[in-house]
């Protein structure tokens, strides 16, 4: 019986990370704000954000250092893929008019 529950327990956590694109990170934005406010990559690596724009108006996923610009109009689903060369720690933000203002940030944390 304890077998079956370790088993269990274990399959629900491989179905946790699972996605549309193997290996895909989730960042979704509802409310002004982006639900996943910290995200951790590994250094030369590729990366794949699944970015969810869950509002029912326009959102943008935005990474300077990485030259991405992306506008999702209202309950739009994107997929970026780029892969960080150096470690360190990135800023994401919404880039519509008004929403950095609102608090539309997260921290993109690139590790060795």
């Amino acid at each position: 019986m304890m077998r079956a529950l370790w088993c269990v327990a274990a399959l629900a956590l491989l179905l946790t990370g699972c996605s549309d694109s193997p290996g895909a990170l989730t960042v979704a934005m509802k409310d002004m704000h982006f639900r996943q406010g910290e995200v951790h990559v590994r250094a030369g690596q590729q990366v794949t954000l699944r970015v969810v724009n869950e509002d029912g108006y326009a959102h943008a996923f935005d990474i300077d250092a990485f030259a991405i610009h992306r506008p999702l109009v209202a309950h739009e689903t994107a997929e970026i893929i780029f892969t960080p060369e150096a470690a360190g720690q990135y800023t994401f933000y919404c880039g519509s008019p008004g929403h950095v203002a609102a608090g539309m940030t997260g921290l993109l944390i690139v590790e060795e």
